[in-house]
């Protein structure tokens, strides 16, 4: 006779209960039998083989364990997501600084292929290497996955600046359908009024009235000082704007808004001369994505964190490492 299955614990269950959950067990996880086979085989009935199966479980008869691939960090992922409140993290094996950059491209274009959708409107900013290894990355979709591209930052400058802003925003709306909008005008101009005839103009200004409807953002977390790329675009800071910065403790910038190691805004006065999305709008975007990895970097992607400026972070094993330690003192500049 079947003995009886009912509510048991490990010490109170007869042996010959703990036999038959075993069998069932092995039978259906290590063997790879289904459940009407069992039943088949054993003379019970299928829900009586699928309330053994949970009976074990529950017992500890069977226990179910994750073994992550060699270069997978959901644990690490998920310690980031908790300690800073993102909404999620993407962390990509660290293997050497000459393929970082090709690496979190592959990341952010996979993490962007399966998250998009065809009502999203994504804001992007320039400045920018990484972010253009992610559009280059992604498959172009033989249907319309996203409804509108917007650059989020003045793009002219020198001639390699302009190509590049107007690659990522082109490339990006060509793979996914999108409709584009371009922002024909510098990062930052000579002055506040120089800026306002800007933004006067109507393509600059339809540009400009469009980053409201952005919902998803994405972007590259710039160091401070500069970056090489940055200070080759033709819209550099002036020496007086940098010592500006510095003294009041900068660490990065996303769309030149420059925060510090809380993630505090700047306000600096260079912000009466620069044609970017706003702090106030940028934080608004439900979803905003950085792309950003190296150590050189780590100072600027935990403002950037610590601020609010990014809630989904995508970067490397040694830097989110880094991000769940305390801040050494020489690090903050």
């Amino acid at each position: 006779m079947t003995p009886a299955i009912d509510p048991v614990s490990l010490s109170t269950a007869s042996p010959d209960q703990l036999r038959l959950l075993t069998k069932i067990a092995v039978l259906y996880h290590e063997e790879g039998l289904a459940q009407s086979e069992i039943s088949s085989r054993l003379n019970l009935s299928q829900a009586r083989v699928s309330r053994c199966l949970k009976l074990a479980a529950e017992l500890g008869i069977v226990r179910t364990s994750v073994v992550q691939p060699p270069g997978i960090y959901v644990g690490l992922e998920k310690a980031l997501e908790e300690k800073y409140g993102l909404k999620e993290v993407v962390v990509a094996d660290m293997v050497d600084d000459a393929s970082l950059g090709m690496r979190l491209g592959s990341c952010a274009a996979t993490y962007l292929e399966t998250t998009i959708e065809v009502d999203d409107v994504v804001g992007i900013s320039n400045w920018s290497t990484t972010l253009l290894q992610t559009v280059e990355a992604m498959r172009s979709r033989p249907r319309k996955v996203l409804s509108e591209v917007i650059q989020m930052i003045g793009g002219v400058g020198s001639p390699q600046a302009q190509i590049q802003a107007t690659r990522l925003v082109s490339h990006l709306a060509e793979l996914t359908s999108a409709r584009p909008f371009y922002m024909a005008a510098p990062g930052l101009v000579a002055n506040h009024e120089i800026r306002q005839a800007f933004l006067a103009d109507p393509a600059v200004a339809s540009t400009a009235e469009a980053w409201d409807r952005v919902n998803t953002s994405l972007v590259g977390i710039g160091t401070f000082p500069a970056s090489p790329l940055w200070q080759a675009s033709g819209n550099a800071l002036t020496t007086d704007e940098e010592k500006a910065l510095l003294d009041s403790g900068a660490v990065g910038e996303i769309c030149l808004r420059y925060f510090d190691i809380d993630g505090a805004p700047m306000n600096s006065v260079i912000e009466e001369r620069m044609i970017s999305i706003s702090s106030e709008a940028m934080l608004r975007v439900p979803r905003r994505i950085g792309v950003a990895g190296g150590m050189r970097k780590l100072s600027a992607i935990r403002g950037a964190i610590n601020g609010g400026w990014v809630n989904v972070l995508i970067t490397d094993s040694d830097v989110a490492r880094q991000l769940l330690e305390p801040p050494r003192l020489d690090s903050l500049g």
